[in-house]
């Protein structure tokens, strides 16, 4: 009995060396899991705010490039451009015969912010473009759309934006010879619709079909226009220089010797539901040249208005306009011609002549 009393006194000791080991160890190990733990956690902050100072220094760009504001990707895929436009004047207008023969202010003619570029690929791309209202200064959108490069010189454009028609409408408000366009173009324009819109473009040749709904229907609600379909189709030959000259109608002393025709027709079918309502039918030819300081425009525009009830008419209307460059780049004269038919005893013929 002695002995075994000894036997088990000794082997308790030993359990309780046992114990105090497996203690120690597991102890051990649960401090080099906390340790492989810290060190894995550390190591995936200093990871991430590598990636968020590689953002900041190599992953995106921002800045200006001569023509817009811009944030993009480093890798191109994303592209957000930001521009805008302003236009303040003074008008004096002086009328004979008149309540108020003189009619005098200040205006701010366009007030407008442009968001453009593509998204996840330069294929895809978009625009948002926002404009005060001269008389009051809310703000709107006038013009959203997105496209995509199809490849070979096609293209697919939808959303509101201006119908492919008038060469004068297509030039960009901000780079006319004046403030504002011609009379012949405001009669004669179909101006923005919700569209989608077919293009190619080649080296010296571009087309552009149109399917919208109808002239002035931008942003519109499903029923609003007072059409059933509009389709119209716009082609443009360039003979000589370069597309990018004919982006306006000033003759800059880099650009070279240059001539570009166009012409394009339009037609909508009047919606039945809504009275008074009209087939119309349009159509356009042009030419733009550039000629050392020279710039010309010219356009013949004419239409076809055929009502569900009453008369049709048939207007139609000229434009001429030069402009030469006295100083190069700097100081360039112009002068506006415009003839107005418009068919119909109510209303005499207007010829207006702007410089």
């Amino acid at each position: 009995q002695a002995q075994l009393k000894a036997v088990q006194q000794t082997n308790a000791q030993l359990q309780s060396q046992v114990a105090e080991l497996r203690s120690a160890n597991d102890a051990n190990w649960l401090n080099e899991r906390r340790a492989e733990e810290v060190k894995s956690l550390v190591k995936e902050v200093l990871n991430d705010a590598d990636t968020r100072a590689s953002l900041l220094e190599g992953g995106m760009s921002a800045g200006h490039n001569g023509k817009n504001f811009f944030l993009a990707s480093e890798d191109g895929s994303f592209l957000l451009k930001i521009a805008g436009q302003i236009q303040f004047r003074h008008i004096w207008a002086h009328q004979d015969n008149a309540s108020d023969e003189d009619d005098t202010g200040f205006q701010v003619r366009r007030m407008k912010l442009k968001f453009s570029g593509h998204i996840a690929d330069p294929k895809l791309t978009y625009a948002i473009n926002l404009e005060g209202d001269r008389d009051g200064g809310e703000v709107s959108v006038y013009e959203v759309f997105f496209g995509y490069d199809l490849g070979n010189g096609w293209g697919l454009k939808a959303g509101t934006f201006k119908i492919p028609f008038l060469r004068q409408e297509l030039i960009s408000s901000s780079k006319q010879m004046g403030v504002d366009r011609s009379l012949v173009n405001e009669y004669f324009t179909l101006n923005y619709s919700d569209q989608v819109q077919l293009a190619y473009a080649a080296d010296k040749f571009k087309l552009a079909f149109s399917i919208s709904d109808g002239a002035n229907g931008g942003l519109d609600d499903i029923g609003a226009d007072a059409v059933d379909y509009a389709l119209a189709l716009r082609g443009e030959l360039l003979l000589a220089g370069t597309w990018k000259q004919f982006d306006d109608v000033t003759a800059w002393s880099g650009d070279d010797t240059g001539l570009l025709l166009g012409a394009a027709i339009f037609f909508s079918e009047g919606d039945a539901a809504n009275s008074g309502t009209a087939d119309y039918t349009a159509w356009t030819v042009d030419a733009s040249a550039e000629v050392g300081s020279l710039g010309l425009l010219i356009a013949y525009m004419g239409a076809d208005i055929d009502p569900d009830s009453g008369t049709s008419v048939s207007p139609w209307g000229l434009l001429v306009e030069a402009g030469y460059q006295i100083i190069s780049d700097k100081l360039e004269p112009f002068i506006r011609w415009e003839f107005i038919d418009h068919d119909s005893a109510s209303f005499e013929d207007l010829e207006v002549l702007t410089f």
